[in-house]
């Protein structure tokens, strides 16, 4: 019994090991499908007993964004992520999904203005270089 038991879990915990390995800093680009627009895109992830932390941040025009991030998500190498952040003065909220490649997360973005859709676009990000 004991046995059966241990066959079923331990696949199950090297799943939730290896999303463990996605910890880090990362750093990549994002790019706009609409508006044309581009720049760095910047996340850390930690593992934590509740769930995953995450941050973002990314440039436009050149300034660095900051966001407060509403929720997080990561399974099976996919991330699901939501977060708020002000740009030229306007409330807007970025959700962004990605799949892990083995080397890098590779995902889309789509942001809004309340109900409105504001911008999409896809976004790259590898682990960042330690410095």
């Amino acid at each position: 019994m004991h046995r059966r038991a241990l066959l079923i879990l331990l696949p199950l915990l090297c799943l939730l090991a290896a999303d463990d390995s996605l910890a880090g800093r990362y750093t990549g680009d994002w790019k706009s499908t609409g508006a044309g627009g581009g720049g760095t895109f910047r996340m850390k992830l930690e593992s934590a007993s509740d769930g995953w932390k995450c941050e973002v941040s990314f440039t436009f025009g050149g300034e660095e964004v900051k966001s407060t991030m509403r929720s997080c998500k990561i399974g099976q190498s996919k991330l699901e992520a939501v977060y708020d952040f002000e740009l030229q003065g306007d409330a807007l909220q970025s959700k962004i999904t990605g799949q892990w490649n083995g080397k890098s997360f590779d995902g889309r973005y789509e942001t809004t203005a309340g109900s409105d859709a504001v911008d999409d676009g896809t976004w790259t990000a590898a682990p960042a270089a330690v410095q």
